[in-house]
């Protein structure tokens, strides 16, 4: 029978979350990953209405691209651009969206 010590995680090892993010800067795709990460959680900084009315989501040189369905939703969430690029970089914990374009 082993002891607990044979058992013991070696002082080599890491967890999974920082084995993933050695992984990320390895591959130089931390960028890429947070930005996804921005794109996946629209509808839940901007809410399930405003989600229900957007058909994509993208980002191209840190300008977040919104195609919105419905034109006054459109016109109001041109007014608030300042607050969603806010919204949005707090999620992300990083300043990845500098503009937003509505299309």
């Amino acid at each position: 029978m082993k002891s607990f010590s044979e058992h013991s995680r070696k002082s080599d090892t890491s967890n999974l979350g920082d084995a993933i993010d050695a992984l990320l800067k390895a591959y130089r795709l931390e960028n890429r990953y947070q930005v996804a990460g921005i794109i996946g959680s629209w509808s839940k900084v901007m809410g399930e209405m405003i989600a229900r009315y957007t058909k994509k989501v993208f980002v191209k040189d840190k300008t977040l691209f919104v195609e919105i369905i419905s034109a006054p939703l459109k016109n109001e969430l041109l007014m608030s651009k300042k607050q969603i690029i806010k919204l949005l970089n707090q999620e992300a914990k990083a300043d990845l969206i500098e503009e937003v374009v509505f299309l």
